[in-house]
């Protein structure tokens, strides 16, 4: 117990000692003065006292960014899309193309029937449809049939 009691004194002393001479030989902070208040209040920007249409007549007077753009120009839509077979039926003996035509719906069609783009149906078959666009470029679709090569 003595040696514990001996520890204990000597860090105490050890603390009283650089305290002390903390104290007597340290040098004090320099005093802090304030700094001055600016001299203009702050302001918020949305009193009542800015006139807000002048300043936007002023904003667009200068042009900060060069001359005033032009109005966007709208682009003319993009086309509808061309007929396309969706589906074969058979009535009676004939077969019947089914296409989904922009707008209207679907048509049913046989062979030499004329789509509402101008193209016209050449050949109706199980599950194959060939027609004629309004280009004139021979198409044809095999309809059901997961792989469409060639297309």
């Amino acid at each position: 117990m003595k040696i514990h009691l001996r520890n204990a004194v000597l860090i105490v002393l050890a603390l009283l000692l650089g305290g002390l001479s903390s104290y007597w030989f340290g040098a004090s902070p320099a005093a802090v003065v304030a700094p001055e208040p600016p001299a203009q209040a702050w302001r918020d920007g949305w009193s009542g006292e800015d006139d807000l249409l002048a300043a936007s007549a002023t904003w667009q007077e200068r042009a900060p960014w060069g001359a005033p753009t032009a109005a966007a120009v709208e682009a003319a839509p993009p086309p509808p899309p061309p007929p396309m077979p969706v589906g074969v039926s058979k009535e009676g003996r004939n077969y019947m193309a089914i296409f989904q035509v922009n707008g209207t719906g679907v048509v049913r069609l046989g062979a030499g029937g004329r789509l509402p783009d101008g193209g016209h149906v050449l050949q109706v078959n199980g599950r194959r449809v060939v027609w004629l666009d309004a280009d004139g470029e021979r198409r044809q679709r095999e309809i059901f049939n997961e792989f469409q090569g060639g297309q």
